[in-house]
Formats: structure tokens, sequence, C-alpha cells
């Protein structure tokens, strides 16, 4: 079984992606929903709140696909920068902030799915950057899935909130754009390090599906839209698509433990 998620992002300052893509990452989204479609592989878009309020008929087109769409921040934590983000690392333990900042956020994203008519039951925050305190604030408001851990892990239960590990190396922090260094070929440092080549961590992506399969435990995958159109145009993704195919899909809110 495959969960296949990605993260939609309003904007990020200084994003490299972003500046190089033609479009924003909503469009981005739809083509990589259409070779979804066309491959037959439901999925999970995790999408700031501030998209739903600026771009309505955008996330209306996503919506016509076969996937789901859960909170990733209302817009990325704010005007975030390396000295806020230092200061709530050393103050708060984590990069979203103080308790009442992150409340104060999980419910302005809620608000606007409410508005779209949509239930958020389902969160990644942005950068993985949660805490205990954010699971205890997500539970509260109703959230009832969270895909914020890394590492190979089955998905568990803990006080109320099913936990989606993403057990499969993430596109953006594993391929390498430029040049190859040798002491960056490690393909599974944490499994968010290393840098290697688009085809390797295709190859690495197969083994390790085709292990969980083997194991019955189900993959968790974050794929970037932006990420595949800046790499090729998603001529890679459409492979990925056509393999991911062979396997039962699902959407993140449909896993029980």
């Amino acid at each position: 079984m495959i969960y296949l998620t990605a993260d939609v992002h309003s904007e990020i300052k200084g994003n490299w992606e972003q500046k190089k893509a033609r479009n924003s990452e909503l469009d981005s989204a739809k083509r990589y929903l259409e070779i979804l479609k066309k491959y037959k592989i439901r999925s999970t878009l995790f999408v700031n709140g501030i998209c739903l309020e600026k771009h309505p008929s955008k996330i209306e087109t996503l919506l016509k696909f076969d996937t789901e769409l859960g909170g990733h921040t209302y817009n990325n934590f704010g005007n975030m920068n390396i000295f806020k983000s230092y200061i709530n690392r050393k103050l708060f333990g984590c990069v979203y902030g103080s308790k009442n900042f992150q409340k104060k956020d999980i419910f302005k994203t809620k608000k606007t799915f409410e508005r779209f008519g949509l239930k958020m039951k389902c969160w990644r925050t942005h950068a993985f950057a949660s805490n205990d305190e954010t699971f205890k604030i997500l539970k509260s408001a109703g959230v009832t899935h969270v895909s914020d851990l890394l590492g190979e892990q089955k998905p568990f239960e803990r006080e109320g909130i099913i936990h989606m590990p993403i057990n499969i190396p993430v596109d953006q922090n594993t391929i390498a754009y430029g040049m190859l260094r040798p002491e960056n070929r490690d393909p599974f440092a944490s499994c968010t390090k290393g840098r290697i080549k688009p085809e390797e961590w295709f190859e690495i992506l197969k083994k390790r599906v085709a292990e969980n399969e083997k194991k019955k435990i189900p993959s968790v995958l974050l794929i970037h839209p932006l990420t595949m159109e800046t790499l090729d145009n998603f001529r890679l993704f459409e492979r990925i698509a056509k393999f991911l195919s062979k396997y039962k899909s699902g959407k993140i809110t449909e896993f029980k433990v």
C-alpha cells in the first residue's frame, strides 16, 4: 500500500525552485495530479491555508482529482529568517515557535479550509518543524492524521493522533542538482540527507517500496510537484507514477491503525 503525498506552498523566501519554475506551485500541482490520474493513483496534498484564500479557483481545480487536501501551516510561519528560526529553536524547541503562535496559525489554517467547505483532517508542518505541543493543538483542531516524522517507521497512533512517518527518502532533500561530491553520496543518511543523482534516488525508491510491500508496511512518500517540474519537467515523475501504479494507493486519512 502506498500513500503518496505532496507539499504545495504559496511562497517561500529565497526558494530557487519557485524562481526557476514558470508557474505557481498550484499550477505544478495540477500537472502532478494529471499524471497521477493517468495512472489511477490516489494522493494527499498538504497545502498552505493562504492558497485557499488567494487562489480558490485553482484549489477547486485540484479537488476535481482523486486527492485530498491537508493543512501545511497558513503561510510557512510568515516572515521567517535564520535569526527567528534560531530563536524559536532556542526558546520553544522547534522552528514553528511558541504554543500560542502555533495555535493561532493552526486554527487560522483550519478556518480557511472551513470557509472552503472542507474539513482539515490531516496535517504536515512546513519543514516538519513540529513538536509535542503541535500534536496536542492539532488534535484539539480535529486533525486525525499527521505526517511530520521521517525514517523507517510504521504508522502508529499516539494520544489520539495517527502518525504517518515518511519512510521513503524525500526528493528535494536527497537528489543532487549540482556537482556531486564524494562526501555527499550517502543515499540514506537519515532519509533526508545525502546528495545523489535522480536515477539513483528512483532506484532506491523502487527498492524501498518493494521491500515495504513484502513486509506489509505502508510506504509513505513525499514527492514535491515543484521539484519534479524543476528537475526535468515531470519526465522522471511520469516514470515514478508508472512504477507506483502497480501498487494499491490511498489517501492519508484512510489509514487506520
